[in-house]
């Protein structure tokens, strides 16, 4: 069964406002994506000329995290072909508004506040581990979430995750890239609901696997001195029987 994540409609983007605060983006989180970008460029030829999107990650305002890791993004912002990476002038415009994205709003996760996909398996997941973790923070839960992708880039014509050439492309470096996230990031925990396509990343993060009796988690660890659980994208875990709150439950006890 393939999870595809939920699309989501795009949201105003004010590129040239001056007053917008700076995009969250540490140096060595640009030069790990900038490598995640020359390797779709490298593999343009078999990944083809449908359109693509791009996500950087946000980051809410909060001063305590959990960084939320999930699939894919479908009907993003940017959108794009790779062919567009071809030149300087096209690579630095697909940068630009990927980096931008939700930045000018005053806490960049904010847009998920009155967005249609707040109802989602995903957020509603997302929001009960946040207010398991933070009770009484003063807060709105999504200030306390910074949320990323296994897979940066996506199909954005056809609903769908990454696949063949273009999930080929990103592993390794998307790897390295979210090291590189967690590590600039320092989160309280990292959670990533990303199913079956977190197991290509298994092997880069050590984390130890959980038999199948602990489902609908999948692995569990400490990277850097900080904790991870991997488990499944929330809608699978619905299909076989795991209600959102009960599995928000189990990852907050195993975040603690």
């Amino acid at each position: 069964m393939v999870l595809v994540a939920e699309p989501v409609e795009p949201i105003h983007l004010a590129i040239d406002n001056p007053r917008m605060p700076k995009p969250w983006r540490p140096q060595s989180v640009q030069v790990a994506y900038a490598e995640l970008l020359d390797s779709v460029w490298g593999a343009a030829g078999a990944i083809g000329p449908g359109r693509l999107t791009s996500h950087w990650p946000l980051v809410g305002t909060a001063p305590e995290r959990l960084l939320v890791v999930g699939q894919a993004v479908f009907g993003w912002i940017p959108d794009w072909r790779v062919a567009d990476l071809g030149t300087p002038s096209g690579r630095a415009a697909i940068l630009r508004e990927t980096q931008l994205a939700c930045y000018e709003l005053a806490d960049p996760m904010s847009w998920i506040e009155e967005h249609r996909v707040r109802s989602s398996p995903f957020w509603r997941m997302v929001r009960r581990t946040v207010e398991a973790l933070w009770p009484d923070s003063s807060l709105k839960w999504f200030s306390h979430v910074a949320w990323t992708n296994l897979y940066p880039i996506a199909p954005n014509d056809v609903k769908g995750n990454p696949s063949g050439a273009l999930l080929e492309a990103q592993t390794v470096p998307a790897a390295r890239l979210l090291q590189a996230v967690a590590d600039e990031l320092d989160p309280v925990a990292v959670l990533v609901l990303g199913g079956p396509y977190w197991w290509p990343f298994q092997e880069h993060f050590p984390l130890t696997v959980l038999n199948r009796a602990e489902r609908p988690l999948l692995a569990q660890g400490t990277v850097n001195g900080r904790s991870w659980v991997a488990g499944m994208h929330p809608a699978g875990a619905q299909r076989y029987g795991w209600r959102v709150d009960d599995y928000a439950r189990i990852v907050a006890l195993r975040l603690r």
